[in-house]
């Protein structure tokens, strides 16, 4: 993780300027990090979404004593809120700070304020750092959305690298010569100045002129007792142009079956519009392919469907 801009940013080079010690493992395993915790007292934990959620899931993460932890630090990836509400039942007296960034801006664009790291605000990724300023626009036509829409962020700030290197034409279509950086998330602001990111623009899923956000049939998807992780991805139809697919790790104690599928379907269906649906189907899959830094690997996904579409277009007899 230390190759990666939080990594080296936040991990290597602000602890010691901060004064603070840093406890690094050479590996990771559940088990063996929560024994560091306690062992060593950790007062701040790192942790992408997935470890968080594994703190919930995970048996060997439980009967361990944190009431020592004072703060998480989490970002990379959507928390959602169903997994917040477990957070917070489970660790009420400890803080929460989200942040969001990426390589190109070199870390924080955005981080939750000391006197705001709460769980209700958990689900937003922090107010703006100094010196940054931000646009939200419609990613067609650049054109300004109004508070409280959502649209692609624009960002600028003394953090934003100028460009990729020996990279003329990526660096054209992502570098604006107003300064701004397009992001390439979607998000919105709030009057007070809270930014929540809804999904990754390339990952939306457009079905017949709908655009619809995988992170938010992910967070209603987790809220169901049977399900541990979730993704979701758009595949093609005829009709729809894309529909979403689920890809569901049910718990331990939960055989997967068609009765299972069909009740997640209509939880579904019951608390979305017909167009968010998972008219793709649902494949039961034993862990969500992700990145270290927890981002679900969306292409492992799609060649995972791919691959068995032919499979089953090459088993199938033609009539």
């Amino acid at each position: 993780m230390y190759i990666a801009v939080t990594g080296l940013v936040h991990l290597i080079q602000l602890p010691p300027a901060s004064g603070q010690d840093l406890v690094i493992m050479t590996t990771f395993d559940m088990k063996a990090m929560m024994e560091v915790i306690v062992r060593f007292r950790c007062t701040e934990l790192w942790l992408v979404p997935p470890l968080l959620i594994r703190l919930l899931n995970d048996r060997t993460a439980q009967g361990y004593d944190l009431s020592h932890v004072e703060q998480f630090n989490t970002g990379a990836a959507p928390l959602t809120d169903q997994v917040i509400q477990q957070l917070a039942k489970r660790f009420p007296n400890i803080r929460i700070r989200q942040a969001w960034g990426m390589t190109e801006t070199t870390s924080c664009l955005t981080l939750t304020p000391p006197d705001l790291m709460t769980w209700e605000n958990a689900s937003k990724a922090g107010k703006l750092a100094p010196g940054t300023s931000v646009r939200f626009a419609d990613p067609e036509t650049g054109e300004t959305i109004p508070t409280g829409g959502t649209g692609e962020i624009w960002a600028k700030g003394p953090q934003v690298t100028a460009g990729y290197l020996n990279r003329p034409t990526e660096t054209a279509s992502s570098y604006r010569k107003d300064g701004f950086f397009r992001t390439g998330d979607l998000g919105s602001i709030s009057e007070d100045g809270f930014i929540t990111i809804h999904d990754r623009l390339k990952e939306m899923i457009k079905v017949r002129g709908h655009a619809v956000a995988p992170a938010e049939l992910e967070d209603l998807l987790l809220g169901i007792p049977a399900v541990a992780d979730a993704a979701v991805i758009g595949i093609p139809h005829e009709y729809s142009g894309e529909v979403p697919r689920a890809f569901v790790v049910v718990h331990n104690h939960i055989a997967p079956s068609e009765l299972v599928a069909e009740q997640i379907s209509s939880f579904v269906k019951a608390r979305k519009p017909k167009y968010k649906s998972l008219a793709g189907g649902i494949d039961f899959v034993e862990s969500i392919p992700k990145s270290p830094s927890g981002k679900i690997l969306r292409r492992a996904l799609k060649d995972r469907w791919l691959s068995s579409v032919k499979v089953k277009n090459k088993i199938e007899p033609k009539l």
